[in-house]
């Protein structure tokens, strides 16, 4: 019944008990008032005695991981709560595990699980407390606890073994570089002790302070992997998980986890609005600053691959590979990859085919080369049985 229509009932019942003097009349008016103040004030003192905590133990989580929460609620104080609502007020898609109680003197508690649909930052709560009162008429709103964010980052999955490119599959080896590929950087200089070769003496130094300094050196950090990112938002087509932005960004998260697990540094370069480079780092991981930044990706940009600022910065680079992730059809970039790399480096280059997406048929058309590692995306296809071709697309 609405509160306004009860209370306007009770009102004309006072008034017509009034004017009429029945005793029973007053009796009932008396106990319907006395209803209504008890139905009043029995949530606000009931709401006072509420306590919540919700569990969750956030870890690393990727895509399509499932996760769980512990939700525990209790009442202290003498007044009941014989209907409390949990309603979460985050912002999970498909996700609520509130529910209806009755607290009384023991804990109530529940599990609620879900799946990470999407990356990025997923937040888990504030709580919406509602207690009622037996009678339906009277509630009390109040929102407990705070808000609790997760980092959900990429989707990782099985690829085929980038470290031994087909160029290179009747060798000994790989040609992604290693530290003794890398001339050491002086760091500083110490005094002199015995053993030390005249080539490390820092003559100049010594001269001025009247005894022998040797140059300590520093092996360089270098980098093994390069990853172009292609973030053009004019490129781009699909929605959700089936769209080439997400299998982009799953693609480079799950090149940087298999070359990082076998001790090798990963590099990204990507176009989006921002420019980002993001380049080896000795204090840090640099897998995981990596996979956070692909957790936020968004393909934003507004510069096409062949106007980035990339190439200028991967012609200098010394000795390493380079993985291309794009959507793009235009030869240009092929033109400026080829142009850009290094002698002895290695290429490779996953094409996202945008018409499987929902896309136009571009119908590609790229001088590769015969050294060059080709892998065709399409939508749906299982990472880790991608194969390397030159010609499933018209391409020459």
């Amino acid at each position: 019944m609405n509160k306004i229509a009860l209370a306007a009932a009770l009102g004309l019942l006072l008034f017509f008990t009034y004017l009429t003097g029945i005793r029973p009349a007053y009796a009932f008016a008396y106990a319907l008032s006395l209803l209504f103040v008890t139905a009043w004030v029995w949530p606000r003192l009931a709401i006072r005695g509420i306590s919540l905590s919700r569990r969750l133990d956030p870890g690393t989580p990727t895509v399509g991981e499932s996760y769980e929460e512990v939700i525990e609620v209790r009442r202290s104080g003498w007044v009941p709560a014989p209907w409390v609502e949990i309603r979460d007020l985050g912002q999970i898609p498909d996700y609520q595990p509130g529910r209806v109680i009755s607290v009384g003197g023991e804990l109530v508690s529940w599990k609620s699980r879900g799946v990470y649909r999407r990356r990025g930052w997923m937040s888990f709560g504030p709580t919406s407390v509602t207690v009622r009162e037996p009678f339906g008429l009277f509630n009390q709103d109040l929102k407990m606890g705070n808000r609790t964010t997760v980092l959900v980052y990429p989707r990782v999955r099985p690829i085929p073994d980038l470290m031994t490119p087909s160029s290179q599959q009747t060798g000994t080896s790989t040609s992604l570089g290693a530290w003794a590929d890398y001339p050491p950087d002086t760091s500083g200089v110490r005094d002199y002790t015995t053993g030390d070769s005249f080539g490390r003496i820092h003559w100049p130094l010594s001269t001025r302070h009247a005894r022998l300094m040797s140059k300590t050196f520093e092996q360089p950090l270098t980098t093994d992997l390069w990853i172009l990112l292609d973030l053009d938002r004019d490129v781009h087509y699909g929605e959700g998980e089936e769209s080439t932005v997400e299998y982009s960004v799953s693609l480079a998260a799950s090149m940087a986890a298999q070359v990082h697990s076998r001790g090798r540094q990963v590099g990204l370069i990507a176009n989006d609005s921002k420019g980002t480079i993001l380049e080896p780092h000795r204090a840090v991981r640099q897998d995981r600053i990596i996979l956070d930044y692909l957790a936020v990706a968004t393909a934003d940009g507004r510069t096409p691959l062949t106007k980035t600022l990339a190439w200028d910065r991967i012609r200098r680079l010394p000795r390493r590979a380079i993985a291309v992730i794009t959507p793009s059809a235009d030869p240009a970039w092929v033109r400026l990859l080829q142009a850009a790399r290094g002698r002895r480096s290695a290429l490779i280059i996953f094409y996202l085919d945008v018409a499987s997406f929902g896309g136009p048929d571009q119908n590609p058309s790229f001088d590769l080369g015969q050294d060059v590692d080709l892998y065709v995306v399409r939508k749906g296809d299982d990472f880790a049985r991608l194969m390397r071709t030159r010609d499933a697309i018209r391409i020459t």
